[in-house]
């Protein structure tokens, strides 16, 4: 068993063809998201097709921005458990809003039962990607809480969508994403589309 596991690691390896990933497409996306206990707002991204690692399972790697706030909801139930632990009942703190934006890069498996030259391409995967997220405010400027939401982690996706295809060179899609990041989640719907320098199909066509 243990000399046969090297072989089956490589056999693995090599039906995934991983050194014949090369750079395929890229376009831009646009959306909106609407993170959790934050105001919804737009999703800004670019995204790059590598090209298929095994028939029907596709690489891509994209980036991603957005920013906005926290809900008031949020931020007051905040402020009304740090004035409990206030030594005088009548102090207040005064509100103010906490900003929070994120630079994402994300690397995507995606599953296309289709052909690869097929004018309409469903598809389901997920994703891993490195996520920058920073908060601002007076309220929480300098403060552990400051240092707790920004942070550089990792987090996890779920994707399905469908691209259609009008032209061998040019796509267009739509995509619902969800991601999981620490606390923070958040759900996108992408629109866009990509230009494609080549479209790789490493699906085999048996015949009789």
């Amino acid at each position: 068993m243990a000399a046969a596991a090297p072989a089956r690691a490589q056999n693995i390896f090599q039906r995934l063809d991983l050194d014949k990933l090369r750079l395929e497409g890229v376009g831009g996306v646009v959306g909106p998201v609407s993170p959790s206990t934050v105001v919804s707002t737009k999703s800004y991204g670019v995204q790059a097709d590598y090209g298929e690692i095994t028939p029907h399972v596709r690489v891509g790697f994209s980036g991603s921005f957005w920013s906005s706030r926290f809900t008031d909801k949020v931020v007051e139930q905040f402020i009304q458990q740090l004035e409990k632990s206030l030594s005088n009942p009548a102090d207040s703190i005064k509100f103010d809003r906490v900003k929070v934006s994120t630079i994402s890069v994300e690397a995507d498996i995606r599953y296309i039962p289709t052909n690869t030259h097929a004018a309409v391409q469903p598809y389901v995967g997920g994703g891993l990607g490195l996520h920058i997220v920073n908060a601002e405010s007076k309220l929480i400027q300098g403060t552990f809480v400051e240092s707790a939401l920004d942070n550089i982690g990792a987090g996890i996706s779920a994707l399905a969508g469908v691209d259609f295809l009008p032209t061998h060179r040019v796509s267009v899609g739509l995509e619902a994403r969800y991601t999981v990041l620490g606390t923070l989640r958040f759900g996108t719907v992408r629109a866009g589309g990509m230009f494609h320098f080549s479209r790789s199909n490493t699906t085999k066509v048996s015949t009789p």
